[in-house]
């Protein structure tokens, strides 16, 4: 099955200078037609967020919450409970820093 897709001007210049992928939306205005349509997704912290990066993540930090994320492939040498163990103590030490200065 072909489905022609019709993008924008800017997002085929992105798409030729290759830089990255771009999010977006197909809506299909029949089986065989449609329109790409771009999603921005910009990660801008609120004020007075503060993150650390861990070996497998990130921790962040601000005065609603408290998130840490781990990306830990299974295929590592490394065991994934040593390494949520290890993290967490480091994100831990983060986080008490930090509540010393807010």
């Amino acid at each position: 099955m072909i489905v022609q897709i019709q993008i924008s001007d800017r997002v085929y210049t992105q798409l030729l200078n290759g830089n990255k992928r771009i999010q977006g939306t197909l809506a299909l205005v029949n089986p065989t037609e449609g329109n790409f349509n771009e999603h921005r997704r910009d990660w801008r912290p609120k004020p007075g967020t503060r993150y650390m990066r861990l070996p497998h993540g990130r921790v962040t930090v601000n005065e609603e919450q408290v998130r840490m994320n781990l990306h830990i492939r299974r295929d590592e040498s490394i065991v994934p409970a040593r390494a949520i163990e290890a993290e967490s103590g480091m994100a831990s030490s983060f986080i008490d820093f930090m509540e010393d200065f807010v």
